[in-house]
């Protein structure tokens, strides 16, 4: 994210002027905008001319338009975000509280409003627009027959291409055509992770598959690299990384980012810091020893207890409640385990992680200690 002005007041309203550079940042604005807030933006409309006007004399015409907004949309495999909203400003093509709605793409300027900019809003600013704080991983995940390459971000899992070929069954004594398909649906696979992954810009790309599959790949990748003498390519051979999971779709890569050598590998991520703690967190609950709970009232028990949390897990999803007041609630309780000295984590409820504690209320603690009879209503 490029950060072109930021200007707030001592009552913590203000203004930041953005530019979205990637799918992370569209996915960061739609974290940011909330119902309520003003966005200046220049927009095409259709405007029409003169009294009982018609679609025929009217023009398309590029504005700039302030909206108060009602509605935000964002679908992480397209690279656009839809606002809807009331115009507040008074303009001579657009009449004020018009209904307009508009996307946001990438390079496009925006001037974002809020009356006021908590903690997590300009965290969540600050952090976007540093490049040092995004860490991103290639991945493909793969088996016979089907082969999913992704980006792996601390917002988001896309996938960026899906190859999926039939791949006939050996026959006794004649495994040709099996092998034809094989070969073929590598070739494919091999080109498209070259061709939709930026791998000089990654941390690392993870090949993941059941049986020698991904290590099939991974010998094509840099077959075809050494036949056209990619350099590039060939200077980033260390940062690709083998590994083996039970199938070759998403849950796959969850399972394989579990691996020691894949968490020590992309340990400075924030996405394999949440899988490991999400993964403690569920270790703790299955065991049933007091140490792992769920749910909004056990959270709030656990934080009036001096040095009772280790780790506050939550997901995106509850800073972003069109009810000012419940945004402000687990604001203020994310504030309050930090000062007690607690780990907060937030998971993005566009990962497996983040929809799995969605489901578990989407707030969780991991406890320093047991704490036995959270979930007893107090007399």
């Amino acid at each position: 994210m490029k950060l072109l002005h930021q200007k707030l007041e001592r009552d913590q309203s203000g203004r930041v002027s953005v530019i979205a550079e990637d799918k992370d940042d569209l996915w960061t604005l739609y974290n940011l905008i909330a119902k309520g807030d003003d966005i200046t933006m220049k927009t095409y409309r259709n405007v029409k001319r003169g009294s009982g006007a018609n679609e025929s004399n009217s023009t398309r015409k590029l504005l700039t338009l302030t909206l108060r907004i009602e509605a935000v949309d964002f679908t992480p495999s397209e690279e656009v975000m839809r606002v809807k909203g009331r115009s507040i400003e008074q303009n001579e093509d657009v009449p004020q509280g018009s209904y307009h709605t508009d996307e946001l793409g990438l390079g496009k300027k925006i001037i974002l409003y809020k009356d006021e900019w908590d903690e997590v809003a300009l965290d969540t600013i600050s952090k976007a627009c540093s490049i040092e704080s995004k860490a991103e991983v290639g991945a493909v995940v793969l088996e016979e027959g089907v082969a999913h390459i992704c980006l792996l971000t601390d917002s988001m899992t896309v996938i960026r291409s899906k190859i999926q070929k039939s791949i006939p069954k050996k026959r006794r004594g004649d495994s040709s055509q099996h092998d034809k398909a094989i070969d073929k649906f590598l070739q494919s696979t091999a080109e498209s992770t070259i061709r939709n992954l930026n791998i000089e810009k990654f941390k690392a790309i993870v090949l993941v598959s059941p049986g020698t599959v991904a290590r099939q790949l991974y010998d094509r990748i840099f077959e075809i690299a050494t036949k056209e003498h990619n350099k590039s390519l060939i200077k980033c051979k260390n940062k690709f990384v083998v590994s083996h999971s039970s199938t070759g779709y998403l849950q796959g890569l969850e399972e394989a980012l579990k691996s020691p050598e894949l968490v020590k590998r992309l340990s400075d991520t924030k996405f394999q810091r949440n899988v490991l703690i999400f993964d403690e967190f569920t270790k703790y609950l299955n065991e049933d020893m007091g140490r792992a709970w769920y749910g909004e009232q056990e959270v709030v028990k656990a934080s009036n207890i001096p040095g009772a949390i280790k780790v506050l897990l939550i997901t995106d999803s509850l800073f972003k409640n069109d009810d000012i007041g419940r945004r402000k609630y687990f604001i203020q309780l994310t504030d309050k385990v930090k000062d007690g000295g607690a780990e907060v984590s937030v998971f993005s409820c566009l990962h497996d992680t983040g929809e799995q504690l969605n489901q578990l209320t989407g707030i969780a603690v991991i406890l320093n200690y047991p704490i036995p009879n959270l979930d007893e209503d107090d007399e």
